[in-house]
């Protein structure tokens, strides 16, 4: 039943996928430029075409003013594999200059198929394997210290990872913007999930120590694949950097910590070195070249209208026109910076797979709000790991969910995706509704995040209440905006009033979400601490217990 149900999963979310891929795409008949679509194609032209060397030079073929490659190196590579293939099919979809602008139905099932492909191989597996860890293997260990479960608990338990693993995998924010827009983010977001996978086997224990070394290993090597394939995988650069770190202290940093720190540094720097190799052998030159295309500070503070604190104030300070890039590239750093500080110093000191997982959003949330050069599309960077604790947290993630899919609303008019962005957000959060609200009545724990324990218990029902009462009320705005969006024309003299309203609508409800999320963190009641071998032997508490003074969760899965 369990394996039939897990394969009934599957097929829907390749079909869900599969369905939002017959809808139109970015730019498609809107030359001259076009859009994201014509990019990834124009990508496969140019690396199948040139020498790896002029791929992000400016010259003769290679016109760097219309989509030029700006993406690290893996992306360049894939983009030549895919290159390869587009030309053994049909070598029109790739011919030098005269393919520019190809729209036909053949290339846009080429196309389609490539992202649906490579989730499968890429994302499926590493979702699975995240779950895997959370719900069986670390419960499992434990089960060797208590006694064995009942069926109904187990029955429980795996009811929990079928749904999680729905919910992933129905994502609206990624299925939209990589089968509708057109991108190939879950490549990149399917490689840090591996990198959680091997940083949330980690345990601290001497017995497996090769094992342990083999693990914070291929966590390292798998973030660099992923860094090396989109460079916004630096939204999760402080929660890796710190939880390993973490790790390689509580170790003893003076013996194994310092050969563990040694191990992720080399491995850092091998996968650096090889995927780098082409542009480092040609000199400094061309390293600067690649990494002037990949951070562009000449293109400004952000690129069309984003939900973060520099859309929003723009309006108002006209911050393009007032500040030099440089300058506001610096303030955005260290208000990048200081904002990450609570989260990533609780991780360093107080390391925790819950911590790890929680700061994973903060520090992806805190990137895309105060951060220098941010799209749109990467609200998506922090969904993917909030989605992992929809079992944890369902409300406030479906609900954060809902926001992000929301903020992007303007590119979804653009590219003629209004039906899918109905259909993917009322689906996603419907279900969850369902499913935990059904769920949480059953076993008596409460489904609404409320602030039970920072009040009087007297107040509790009054405290739900106000969460309801905001959460509709969240819903009623969306759903005005949306309409006013949709039908009514903004004037003449403000164009673009509805998608700024949506961006600062947006942005105050992120940084609701990020109050929380670092609230949930900072008052989490760490119970799988990287503790020694003599303090787990003591122990006998859960890897995955998400109590906080937030939540009035009593039983832990």
């Amino acid at each position: 039943m369990f394996q039939s149900t897990l394969v009934l999963i599957v097929l829907f979310s390749i079909t869900y996928r599969w369905s939002i891929s017959m809808n139109s795409y970015s730019g498609q008949a809107k030359p001259k430029m076009f859009g994201d679509y014509e990019a990834q194609r124009h990508w496969m032209e140019i690396t199948f075409n040139l020498r790896i060397n002029d791929w992000y030079r400016n010259t003769s073929d290679n016109d760097l003013n219309y989509w030029g490659l700006d993406y690290p190196p893996l992306t360049a590579y894939h983009s030549f594999l895919m290159g390869y293939l587009a030309d053994s099919i049909d070598p029109s979809f790739v011919k030098l200059h005269e393919s520019r602008g190809l729209e036909n139905e053949k290339h846009k099932l080429f196309m389609r198929l490539t992202v649906l492909v490579f989730d499968l191989l890429i994302f499926f597996p590493s979702v699975v394997l995240i779950l895997n860890q959370m719900f069986f293997k670390l419960n499992a260990t434990n089960e060797q210290n208590n006694d064995k479960r009942s069926k109904k608990d187990d029955l429980a338990q795996k009811s929990d990872y079928l749904a999680s693993l729905f919910f992933i995998l129905l994502n609206p924010t990624l299925v939209l913007i990589d089968h509708g827009h057109f991108q190939y983010n879950s490549i990149s977001l399917g490689l840090m999930q591996l990198s959680f996978y091997f940083s949330l086997s980690y345990k601290s224990t001497k017995s497996i120590k090769k094992l342990n070394t083999m693990r914070l290993m291929f966590c390292a090597f798998f973030f660099c694949l992923a860094l090396n394939y989109k460079q916004m995988e630096l939204y999760h650069a402080l929660p890796i950097f710190f939880f390993l770190l973490a790790i390689c202290l509580k170790s003893n940093i003076f013996s194994y910590g310092l050969f563990l720190l040694t191990i992720i540094g080399s491995t850092v720097i091998f996968t650096f070195g090889i995927l780098w190799y082409p542009y480092l052998n040609e000199g400094f030159d061309s390293v600067t070249q690649v990494l002037i295309r990949i951070f562009p500070i000449k293109r400004g503070l952000f690129e069309d209208k984003v939900a973060n604190l520099w859309c929003s104030l723009s309006p108002i300070l006209k911050l393009k026109q007032n500040f030099a890039s440089e300058n506001l590239a610096k303030i955005s750093f260290v208000i990048t910076v200081i904002f990450n500080l609570p989260s990533s110093l609780n991780l360093l000191f107080k390391p925790s797979r819950q911590c790890f997982l929680l700061a994973l959003i903060i520090s992806a949330l805190t990137f895309y709000l105060f951060s220098f050069q941010v799209h749109e599309k990467s609200i998506i960077i922090s969904t993917v790991p909030a989605c992992l604790l929809v079992n944890f947290y369902p409300q406030l993630v479906s609900w954060f969910i809902l926001i992000a899919n929301f903020s992007m609303l303007p590119l979804f008019i653009k590219d003629g995706l209004i039906l899918p962005f109905i259909t993917t957000s009322v689906l996603f959060n419907l279900i969850v509704y369902v499913y935990y609200h059904s769920k949480k009545l059953e076993s008596g724990d409460r489904f609404w995040l409320c602030l039970t324990q920072l009040a009087p218990q007297k107040f509790s029902k009054f405290n739900e209440k106000i969460f309801k009462l905001l959460y509709f009320m969240s819903l009623s705005g969306m759903l005005v905006l949306t309409v006013c969006s949709l039908a009514i024309r903004p004037p003449q003299n403000l164009p673009d009033l509805w998608t700024l309203l949506i961006c600062v609508y947006s942005f105050v409800h992120f940084i609701f979400f990020l109050c929380l999320f670092n609230l949930i963190q900072l008052t989490l009641k760490n119970n799988d601490l990287i503790i020694t071998e003599k303090e787990a032997e003591k122990s006998h508490r859960l890897f995955f217990n998400f109590e906080s003074i937030l939540t009035e969760k009593k039983k832990i899965l």
